[in-house]
């Protein structure tokens, strides 16, 4: 199993992506996410890039990813995004 956290250290909410996928899991302040795969670790499982609409996590050889809370209960695409991102 793959494994990355990524954490929201800004005072407003951030849209984590899942790619290829294009899944959205919207962030409050404060709020850690972990995405898992079910392959075995390699050499650079994720990239991570930061920009303008968010952080997005690039899972390099997985047919799947899925994305948890701190707490361990699964974040599904869409969790707490508002109404208008701001885009």
């Amino acid at each position: 199993m793959s494994k990355t956290s990524v954490s929201n250290e800004t005072e407003s909410m951030l849209c984590l992506w899942v790619e290829p996928w294009g899944t959205d899991h919207w962030m409050r302040p404060g709020e850690e996410f972990t995405v898992v795969t079910d392959l075995e670790p390699e050499e650079a499982p994720f990239n991570v890039v930061v920009h303008a609409q968010g952080i997005s996590v690039w899972v390099n050889s997985a047919n799947d990813a899925q994305v948890f809370a701190k707490d361990g209960s699964h974040v599904p695409c869409g969790h707490q995004r508002p109404d208008d991102p701001g885009w």
